[in-house]
């Protein structure tokens, strides 16, 4: 290799490295936004969950959003990212989702999709996906981009056309570890010996009280869940750029030795043939 080729390959390896440490840093200022998001929700979601139980534990007879699943028909909520760049975070959950699925006839389970990249994921595998278009996974997180889905989840599992949703997604453990989680979100596994205290007053009857509040319990659950998922994201996401920081950097500084190996051996040719044009 030419010092020109050596000097061409170290300067745009310089320029990767500059792009990486760059995107090392852009999802690194996004963690500290993410996980307050994330205490947000978890909060919220508490307190919705507080009125769910009240609201049962006032009801004469059991309801089936907190009745034990009979588990013959699925919906899965699949939440993966619209950007890749992020080391091992959506292979683990993809292999983790076919683990779950391999088993089950695609007559008994449907797909909604999260994501561009789970979108694309389902479609290649021929899974039975239940939206058509991608629903991007923004880091503006909002639902209004998932509430007519999530009304429509509710109207599903009310009507008896699936007994389980089940959630998966990507769960922040710390910077450096992220598992994949599953959960059922309906019907609702509640402690039977928990009981709240707050003396809530209904204008409207519990069973009322909770069918409406499995509205809000549905986008929250998801919003809580897309949430955690993009915590994960940022810092898989970070800890791969800066590797990739690292190894670029690593290799720039092996062509440098190489460049200056190179550059001294031209040297010591250019002053071999000084010395023996003098000879002649």
């Amino acid at each position: 290799m030419s010092l020109k080729e050596i000097k061409v390959r170290m300067q745009a390896i310089e320029k990767t490295a500059s792009i990486t440490f760059a995107m090392h840093n852009i999802a690194l200022s996004k963690i500290k936004k993410s996980t307050e998001l994330l205490k947000h929700s978890n909060r919220f979601l508490e307190h919705i969950k507080d009125v769910i139980v009240h609201a049962n534990q006032n009801l004469e007879n059991g309801d089936r959003y907190t009745a034990k699943s009979e588990g013959k028909k699925f919906l899965y909520v699949l939440i993966t990212s619209d950007r890749g760049l992020a080391g091992s975070y959506h292979n683990q959950l993809f292999k983790a989702f076919l683990d779950e699925v391999k088993d089950l006839n695609k007559d008994d389970y449907q797909v909604f999709v999260i994501g561009r990249k789970g979108f694309f994921f389902v479609e290649k595998n021929h899974l039975p996906r239940v939206n058509d278009q991608i629903i991007s996974n923004r880091d503006d997180i909002s639902t209004l981009y998932f509430r007519n889905y999530a009304s429509l989840m509710k109207e599903v599992f009310t009507e008896g056309y699936v007994d389980e949703i089940i959630i998966f997604h990507n769960h922040y453990i710390n910077t450096g570890t992220q598992q994949v989680y599953k959960e059922t979100i309906l019907p609702i596994a509640l402690d039977e010996k928990q009981t709240i205290t707050n003396d809530y007053i209904y204008d409207e009857d519990p069973q009322v009280v909770l069918d409406k509040t499995m509205n809000v319990y549905l986008e929250s659950r998801i919003f809580e869940a897309i949430a955690d998922a993009k915590l994960s994201e940022q810092a898989s996401r970070m800890i791969a750029m800066k590797n990739a920081t690292d190894n670029a950097n690593e290799i720039v500084s092996q062509l440098n030795l190489l460049y200056h190996r190179e550059r001294q051996r031209e040297i010591t040719n250019e002053i071999i043939d000084v010395i023996n044009g003098a000879n002649v």
